[in-house]
This record gives structure tokens, sequence and C-alpha cells, in this order.
């Protein structure tokens, strides 16, 4: 049971280096778009003034994003001066949206409805009861505005003349008076009386405000201070706690030592050999590699505490009970787990009805609301970011540094990807979408991927396959039978296949199910995955996506089967592709005889 154990900053180290470059590359990009955009707009100052809360707000989302997924991320320097120039970028954010709204003037029929933009706050931003928030949006129509309406949760607050102008910027300061999930709007006329679309974005009101208390708790007794946590926490979750959470305090050492023990007793090493066998059919793995000691490495490496839903345990590190700006962190996301199995039970995660690719999909909607909700601890100031980045820079993380993609990427898949697909949620309908989606937990790892195939009830086919031992013959047995899920098919393409190659061929998984053989005298192994797909175009796509692969890995060109399949031989065995209507049949065998009798008695 220690799927949800918390690995400080190994986890997060390749996530937010990533993460890093990749807003490197956004910013680049947007600073180009500013360049071009600058010229267009001579923006009041007081506009430009009033953006600065929501920058600062932005630049703490960023930070909290690029520096602390799960409290654990090491930061560089490098990735600190990045960030650093992240603010030229974000105080520009106004000047863009009315560009981009002034751009969209030019190009809009006179028929057209107004265009609309929130500029600030952002979607997700979290304040408090009696913090004043300043609202910034730009409205344009060829045609003219003729009025503006601002609402909170549909309630007018106040109504603009823009007189009859084509562009128009408006900032207004509202205060929130009381707690929970506030809707801002904004509604533009033209002077044809064409109505614009709602335009709309959702914050988190909380009763309370970072106090003198926390930071003083933070210097004093752990109790304490890990009481206000919780209580924070559960606050801006809005789910009150059910039961008391055991907390059980070991130093690191000790820490280290219950998880290596934990993670023993549930995982031999004939169950480590297992998975290197079926990592090896898919070719992430050597059949040689030693997972079990990499899985004990990495598993000792930077360990900060987890919480156990088997026994509503939470086991955090604490050699003096006083939490450094870190630990509180973990403690905050740890805390969420511990609401989240009162309120929705995480006992799912070992479920043995479950397949592979729904265990993963549960995790990283656990993992991914907890992340939401550090985002906003962070952005609402519980915790000094300096601090913990002062913290996390004299981590080092070996072990992961040295993981082979396949066991690093399934590391992340569920923070990374769950995370985006929680805020996905939380930006339509604030936490009552994520209460939604316990309560109508997604299903594959194809809906956390593309939360709008979740939105839209694309639920996973069911695929079978038949029992292969007999077919194989003496000697073969079966190592696992399970399904592969879109991640793992994504991981298994671009071993050989570029990231748009990958994208095109994975679109539109409709299910799949794999089995994986041994012959434990020679030691070869056979391989069966069958997929199907949504449409026909997504088969066809696949099909002639795929031969890259095989051909990449082996170095060979293909033979044409005459039951209109395709072989690639290799070294020591042979992948073949059999593709009927929307499904396809991927079978690796050591030899073309044995692929044709799986082949044949698959399709039966």
């Amino acid at each position: 049971m220690l799927l949800l154990v918390m690995v400080a900053a190994f986890v997060f180290l390749f996530q937010g280096r990533q993460t890093l470059e990749g807003q490197r590359d956004e910013l680049a990009t947007a600073v180009t778009g500013l360049d071009m955009t600058r010229t267009q707009l001579d923006l009041a100052f007081q506009s430009v003034e009033a953006t600065r809360l929501g920058t600062g707000q932005e630049l703490a989302t960023a930070v909290a994003e690029a520096v602390l997924y799960e409290g654990q991320l090491v930061e560089s320097q490098q990735q600190v001066d990045m960030l650093v120039s992240q603010v030229d970028g974000l105080t520009g954010e106004l000047a863009a949206a009315s560009g981009t709204v002034a751009a969209n003037v030019a190009n809009t029929p006179p028929e057209s409805v107004p265009t609309v933009q929130i500029v600030s706050p952002s979607a997700g931003t979290a304040v408090t009861v009696g913090q004043p928030l300043d609202i910034v949006f730009a409205a344009a129509d060829p045609a003219g505005l003729a009025t503006l309406n601002l609402t909170i949760n549909g309630e007018s607050l106040r109504s603009y003349d823009p007189g009859d102008a084509t562009l128009y910027t408006a900032r207004e300061t509202w205060t929130p008076a009381e707690p929970g999930e506030v809707e801002i709007g904004v509604l533009a006329v033209n002077v044809n009386g064409r109505v614009s679309n709602p335009t709309t974005l959702t914050l988190t009101v909380t009763a309370t405000t970072q106090s003198a208390a926390l930071s003083q708790l933070s210097s004093s007794g752990g109790p304490a201070l890990r009481a206000e946590i919780e209580s924070l926490v559960s606050q801006i979750r809005g789910l009150p706690p059910q039961t008391p959470v055991v907390t059980t305090l070991l130093t690191g050492d000790e820490l280290r030592q219950r998880v290596e023990n934990d993670l023993l007793a549930e995982y031999s090493e004939a169950d480590a050999q297992q998975d290197v066998l079926v990592y090896a059919a898919f070719d992430f793995l050597a059949p040689d590699f030693d997972l079990y000691t990499f899985s004990r490495d990495l598993y000792s490496e930077q360990i900060t505490g987890f919480y156990d839903p088997a026994t509503d345990e939470f086991v955090v590190v604490s050699e003096d009970d006083v939490l450094d700006a870190n630990e509180q962190l973990t403690h905050a996301h740890e805390y969420m787990h511990a609401l989240q199995d009162q309120h929705f039970s995480l006992d799912l995660l070992d479920d043995d009805t479950l397949d592979a690719d729904a265990k993963a999909t549960l995790l990283a909607l656990a993992e991914g609301e907890a992340m939401l909700l550090q985002t906003h601890f962070i952005q609402q100031g519980y915790v000094d970011l300096l601090d913990v980045s002062d913290i996390l820079a004299a981590l080092e993380t070996p072990v992961l540094a040295s993981a082979p993609p396949i066991l690093a990427n399934s590391l992340l898949y569920p923070y990374r990807a769950g995370q985006t697909f929680a805020q996905t949620l939380y930006d339509q309908e604030g936490y009552a979408a994520l209460n939604a989606a316990w309560a109508n937990r997604p299903q594959s790892t194809e809906q956390i991927l593309h939360p709008d195939r979740y939105l839209a009830g694309d639920a996973p086919q069911v695929v079978i396959l038949p029992p292969l031992t007999a077919t194989l013959g003496t000697g073969w047995t079966l190592v696992h039978e399970d399904v592969f899920g879109e991640f793992m098919l994504r991981e298994y393409l671009s071993q050989q296949l570029n990231s748009m190659q990958v994208d095109t061929a994975a679109m539109g998984w409709g299910g799949d199910r794999f089995a994986v053989y041994t012959n434990e005298a020679n030691g070869a192994l056979a391989l069966a995955l069958r997929l199907v797909w949504d449409t026909d175009q997504d088969a066809t796509e696949f099909a002639a996506l795929y031969p890259n692969y095989p051909a990449a890995l082996f170095s060979t060109p293909s033979q044409l089967q005459g039951n209109g399949g395709e072989c690639w031989p290799g070294p020591d065995d042979l992948i073949c592709l059999f593709q009927t209507g929307r499904e396809t049949l991927i079978i690796r065998a050591p030899d073309q005889g044995t692929a044709v009798r799986l082949l044949n008695e698959i399709r039966d």
C-alpha cells in the first residue's frame, strides 16, 4: 500500500526541469507576440497598475508549478534566473490580451458579437474574505460598444458606458464578503444590440488569511502547526475531516527503513522479475535489469513522508518536530490525501478488480487534486517560497537521474497529467467538479490525458484475449495479462517514433488487452497486444505509423504476409502487425510460425 508514497524531490526533479524548459519555450513565443502587439495599444497607466496584483499572483503560481511539485523539486540557479525572467512576460499580460482583442476587432465581421477577455485575476486564483481584488477586463467590437456589465455569481456588480468605443478596458476593485466558489463574469453589448458570448472565470474565496499565528507556529512545536495546516487545507478544499488522522513521527532514517520494509513486504524479487519480463517484451528494459534493487534504492531516496490508506496513517519525517517550509507543504499535500480517503476512499487503489490502467487513472485523480490543492495553498502565501527553494536546492536525486525513461515517466505521470486534469475540471466548476469526478471516476489514462474525453463520456472498450499457453506449446507460461492503456502505449511508441507520430498514432485509443508469455527453458518471450480504436480513421492512422517502430528497432524491411499482415524480423524474434477494421493486433514471437499460430488463435 505504498502507491501514495511521498518521495521527496526525486519524483519531481525531471518534472520540474521539463516544465521549466516548456515554460521557457512558451515564454519565448509569448515575447515575440508581445513585441508585435505592444504597438497596437497604449493602455492607460491605471489599468497596467491594476494588474500588478494579478501579475504577482500569476508569478506565485508560476513559481509554485515550476519549483514546488509535491514540495520536492530541486531548484537550480538557472531555473531561478528563468523564473525571474517571467516577471516581464507576466506584467505584459494585459497588453497581450488587449492586443489580441484589438486584432480580433480588425478581423471581426460587422454582424459578429463583441469580444471579451478577463485579464486579471486568472482562473483558480485563491483569495480570502476581506481581501480587495482587482478585476481587469477588455472588450472590443468593430461596430462600437454600447454597454458592459460585470457580474459576481450572476449578480451585476457594475455597468459601464464605453461611449460607442470599439475597444474598452476597465478595472474594478471588489472585496469578497464570504467564503466559497465565486464566478466572475463580463457581458458586452454592441451598438447593434448584439451580445457577447458568456465570459467567466472561477475563484476560491477562503475564510481566513495567513495570519502571524501561522508563521509563529512555524518555529514552535509541530502539533499546533500541523493542526493549523490541516484546518487550512480543509477550508480551501471544502472537505471537513470526518475522523482524526493518526500522525506517526519518524526520523529520516526511520522513515526510509519503514518504506523499504513495507515496499519489500509487498514487492518481492519474483514480482520484480515478472515486471522486468513485461517491460522487456515492450523494449522498455533489458531482460537482466535489476528492478528489485533499483526500486528499493529509488524509494529510499530523499523520502519525506506518505499517507497509508490501509491504516489511515500519516507518516512524516520529524527530526525535531519543527516543520520547515518544505515539510509544511508536504503536510498540506499529504493531508489532502487523508481527506480524499475519508470522503472518497483511496482503498480502491488496492482493488484487485481494477486493471493496471484503471489504477493509474485513479492515482492520477488523487495526486492531481492534491497538486491543485497544493498550488492554492501556495497562492495564499501559507509557505515561504524562498525558504522552500533554499531547502530543495540542497537535495540530490542520483537514483532518479539514472532511471530508465519508462520508470521516471511512470512516476511523473500521476502528478503531471493528473494536475492538468484536475485544473481543467476546476476551471469549469471549481472543487465541485472534483467532487463530481470522484463520484463518477475517470476510467482510463486516455481520459486523464484528454479531459475532454472524460467530459464526453468516452469510456474504454472491453477487449479480451484467449489463453495462449497451449498454442505456444511446451515450456511456455503466462507472465502477465492486463490493460496497457494510452499512457503506456504512448511510452512504447515514443521509443522509436517522434512526438507528432505518437500523437497521431495513439489518438483515438478505444481499449486494449495485452499478454506476455515466457519460455523458461530458453528465456524467449511472446507478446500479444490487441487494440481497438474509436473510428476507422484512428485505426488506419495507427496502422500507417506503427511500422516505423519495428523498422527502426530492427533496421530491417518488412515481410508481407499472405493473411494481410506485415512482419519485421529481428536478431532473436520478430514483430508482426495485423489490421482488421477498427482492430489492431501486434504479435511478438520467436519465429513466424509461432506468430501465425497466435494470430489464428486470437482471431478464432
